[in-house]
């Protein structure tokens, strides 16, 4: 029994049994919906397998919903707490967290899915730590995707129209307008105009790109060895840890190409599990 797990039950007891939880099952038929609320039930009395069973069954139903992914990693969490854990475990709570706080628009949900996945990675870390791994396993996002991250895509294109007629205007005064208090003014709205233009369009794209075509997934198995294209495992090349996120570049097979920091390696398919996207 580990402190990082147990910060993650304490964290999520009071979403897990919350009245917003019925919000899971509208709009969804009656039998995902059944299987959410036996999930429901098997969490809150503390029949972790039982739990996992009915979520899982559930996401194979269709059901996309940020609290039945929270269930659903708390779920596995709670069986790593009551010593059943199984190899991945810690990677799927970190996985349901991660799509969870993807998933969600509401405050609250968001952090305490950020803070249970800071506690399961931790207990990641420290256990690969133990056996002498890096005990990285968040790398973090890129520069570009965490900027373009700051604020939605229709915030940044916004951004784009009023930078224009900033630009627009600042020349129209430079060129047109006499007077030489007019046209330095002009000329420093426009200069200041171009850059903010530059990034307004360059983290709209950005941002339409991880819309669009964004493809992300959790490691969640233990000890993922690199492979090549082919399968063959890579000499020397260190695991990805469980619980990290991946972005997805290609797939072939029975191997997926995937992103993780600065490393760009092939991995077996079945030791990831991919996002769900709202």
């Amino acid at each position: 029994m580990t402190r990082p797990v147990l910060i993650v039950l304490i964290v999520g007891a009071g979403l897990a049994f919350a009245p917003g939880s019925a919000h899971a099952t509208e709009n969804s038929d009656d039998e995902a919906a059944g299987l959410f609320a036996q999930g429901i039930q098997a969490l809150h009395n503390g029949r972790a397998g039982d739990a996992i069973n009915a979520f899982e069954a559930f996401a194979d139903q269709g059901g996309v919903d940020a609290t039945a992914s929270y269930d659903r990693g708390l779920a596995y969490a709670l069986r790593v707490h009551i010593g059943a854990e199984q190899p991945g475990d810690l990677g799927r709570a970190a996985q349901g967290f991660e799509e969870a706080r993807g998933l969600s628009h509401d405050r609250r949900t968001i952090d305490d899915a950020s803070r249970a996945l800071d506690a399961v990675r931790s207990e990641v870390a420290r256990r690969r730590l133990r056996a002498g791994q890096p005990a990285d396993v968040d790398a973090g996002r890129s520069l570009a995707r965490a900027v373009a991250g700051l604020a939605s895509e229709e915030a940044w294109a916004v951004l784009c129209v009023v930078a224009s007629m900033a630009l627009a205007a600042g020349l129209l005064i430079r060129f047109r307008v006499g007077g030489p208090r007019l046209r330095v003014g002009g000329g420093v709205t426009a200069g200041v105009a171009v850059p903010a233009l530059a990034l307004a369009v360059a983290m709209t794209l950005a941002a339409r790109h991880d819309r669009l075509e964004l493809r992300e997934a959790v490691v969640v198995a233990p000890g993922v060895r690199p492979t090549d294209e082919r399968g063959i495992m890579l000499a020397g090349a260190t695991s990805l840890p469980e619980g990290a996120l991946v972005e997805v570049i290609d797939e072939r097979g029975t191997s997926t190409r995937v992103r993780f920091g600065a490393v760009d390696v092939w991995v077996v398919s079945t030791a990831l599990r991919a996002l769900a996207r709202s």
